[in-house]
């Protein structure tokens, strides 16, 4: 925490290109603050982000961890004698969850403007476990999903999201901009998501008998979504052209990777392929 607070000062902001800390706010609550300050600090972040948006600001509110927020609950709980629910979290865990998340959204004010609160809370399961009381009641409520993977981490691949768990509800609202430019958007997410989920098999597999024991048109899928994985998926948050991707720039890489995904393959028997577009 003590070098967040040295170092965020410093940053840039992209947009204004002022200190990013101009228009930040960060309310600090370690693990060695009394129980009921960590209880309430989510609490006093979700009313300052309310207080901006009443404003006609448009505000992102994140929140690190809310499994440490519950944890506070839980002692809360546990020294007021109430009743213990699963994990000895409180009964009441998955309504304040729900509760806190209800606050997001936009409002439209008396003079016709427009504010939002948008919430990203970080929920960090023990031992990565989902099916743990925290997760569950957050992933009710929540609108979307992004899964972070110890195995993608451990191999270098940022952001280290896991594309075949995450997902999203807002997928309709967000292609409303597309269907102008890329009509038949929803079929190529298929499709790319189809050779995603089968190349990770391949890739299981390919790690027990190797690529020698592989079929070539498996290993062509496999190879698919590794460039879908590599081109399209990870970036660099060290790198100024890498670190963020225009909505523009993506669709023509989308493009192209689809293109190569439809062309088809075929083999003669000196092992070599000709590619049909």
């Amino acid at each position: 925490m003590v070098e967040v607070l040295k170092e965020f000062p410093h940053l840039q902001d992209p947009n204004t290109g002022g200190a990013l800390m101009e228009r930040t706010i960060i309310i600090c609550n370690t693990s060695s603050m009394p129980v009921a300050a960590r209880e309430s600090s989510i609490y006093l972040g979700v009313t300052i982000a309310e207080y901006y948006r009443q404003m006609g600001l448009d505000v992102l509110l994140l929140a690190d961890s809310t499994s440490r927020w519950a944890q506070a609950l839980r002692e809360m709980s546990g020294r007021l004698e109430e009743i213990p629910g699963e994990e000895a979290f409180p009964a009441y865990l998955a309504s304040r969850i729900a509760a806190f998340y209800e606050r997001a959204g936009a409002v439209e004010l008396s003079n016709k403007k427009v504010g939002s609160v948008t919430i990203g809370g970080a929920v960090s399961p023990a031992g990565g476990n989902f099916e743990e009381p925290v997760t569950q009641a957050t992933l009710s409520v929540v609108g979307a999903f992004l899964g972070l993977s110890r195995a993608r981490s451990d191999a270098r691949r940022y952001p280290a999201i896991d594309p075949l768990i995450s997902w999203s509800k807002y997928v309709e609202i967000v292609g409303k901009d597309l269907e102008s430019q890329f009509p038949d958007w929803e079929a190529k997410v298929r499709m790319t998501q189809k050779v995603m989920r089968e190349g990770d098999e391949i890739g299981k597999r390919m790690e027990v008998i190797g690529e020698e024991g592989t079929a070539l048109e498996d290993f062509v899928i496999y190879l698919k979504g590794e460039l879908y994985d590599f081109a399209y998926l990870q970036q660099n948050a060290f790198d100024a052209e890498d670190a963020f991707c225009p909505l523009d720039r993506q669709l023509v890489l989308f493009k192209l990777i689809c293109e190569i995904f439809e062309s088809t393959f075929s083999f003669n028997s000196h092992d070599e392929a000709e590619v049909i577009f």
